[in-house]
């Protein structure tokens, strides 16, 4: 009996001690899993961290994209110099500035931000820019990187907002084309957004020994690179002209197939293979006009003295008079059915 009874204490106190150790357990378990938690969090965090980061680096591309694009064509207003390359040049810039910018993660976050541009160029859209990129953030064994592409705008603010005079956007981007080309012909003048040409067009026009050069003396152009709103184009003929001269006022610009795209015009050139825009280049008033022919009112016409068609002319039409002054622009029968007006048959080649 007494055996029995020890035996008996025994597994008692075997259980109790069981017992005993399963909080034990049940703590250790508790600690393990909250290690691991804190360490699947501290990864989480890490991964939240680069994830943010990585969405800020793309953001930051197209503001310094159109910093650079601004930067460089108001350059180019200022000097008159063209920039050879410019889709290398301009592409280097923005990573330049982009890892710069870069920099302040690590510094304050410890977080390694990295941005290549790998390509800008012509969009299919002319009045936009495509910039192909590979952005990549690296923080501790933590790595994120993916390729983006993006489309960024010349233009600044929309034509109805612009309309009320009430605001003026930061990124408004001048046309660089005219400058280079009248640079050694006298120069340019700025005012009020528009181009004033003095003598330095028909200076230009006149080098290459065609007629009536001096139908451009005093002539303008629209300053900044503004998309017009009047679609289609056919309907510029509408209302005696109306559309048309409003376009003309507001310095608007228009897809085209010949005329130079942006990066192409920062080098100097007003036609290239890419799809581009063109504006009008429009004389002052006439006092009793007679002239009936002159060249093409045209951008890409007038500045274009590098291809096998060259300057071409253009028939005068009237679009606006007040009291006894006249204005009056010239196209082709080719523009003159883009815009809606009336055609007309070509007389003849233009002569020198």
């Amino acid at each position: 009996m007494g055996g029995f009874e020890l035996d008996d204490k025994g597994y008692v106190i075997g259980v109790l001690s069981f017992l005993l150790i399963i909080p034990s357990i049940i703590l250790l378990i508790v600690v393990v899993d909250m290690i691991n938690f804190d360490e699947s969090s501290n990864i989480m965090i890490k991964s939240d961290t680069s994830f943010h980061i990585s969405g800020d680096v793309e953001r930051n591309i197209p503001l310094i994209t159109m910093q650079v694009l601004k930067e460089s064509a108001e350059e180019v207003v200022k000097t008159g110099d063209s920039i050879p390359n410019s889709r290398i040049v301009l592409k280097n810039i923005v990573e330049s500035r982009m890892n710069n910018l870069n920099a302040n993660y690590k510094n304050n976050t410890g977080v390694t931000a990295k941005c290549i541009i790998k390509s800008l160029d012509s969009a299919s859209d002319p009045f936009e820019l495509e910039i192909n990129s590979s952005i990549s953030v690296t923080k501790d064994n933590i790595s994120y990187k993916r390729d983006i592409s993006q489309k960024i705008s010349i233009l600044g603010l929309n034509p109805t907002k612009r309309a009320s005079g009430q605001f003026k956007s930061y990124y408004d981007i001048p046309d660089p084309l005219p400058f280079i080309k009248c640079k050694n012909y006298g120069g340019v003048n700025v005012s009020g957004g528009r181009i004033n040409y003095g003598s330095s067009l028909s200076n230009y026009l006149r080098k290459t020994g065609l007629n009536e050069s001096n139908s451009y003396d005093n002539a303008s152009s629209p300053l900044y690179i503004k998309k017009c709103p009047y679609d289609p184009y056919t309907s510029h003929g509408n209302s005696k002209f109306s559309t048309l001269k409003n376009c003309i006022e507001n310095g608007y610009y228009h897809e085209s197939s010949d005329g130079a795209c942006f990066l192409c015009r920062l080098e100097g050139r007003s036609v290239c293979s890419h799809y581009g825009f063109e504006t009008f280049i429009t004389p002052s008033g006439y006092h009793n006009q007679t002239l009936l022919r002159a060249p093409c009112s045209i951008d890409h016409v007038i500045f274009n003295d590098k291809t096998y068609h060259g300057i071409y002319p253009g028939e005068a039409v009237e679009y606006y008079t007040k009291e006894n002054e006249t204005f009056i622009i010239f196209l082709d029968n080719g523009h003159k059915t883009k815009y809606g007006l009336k055609s007309f048959e070509n007389s003849g080649v233009f002569v020198n």
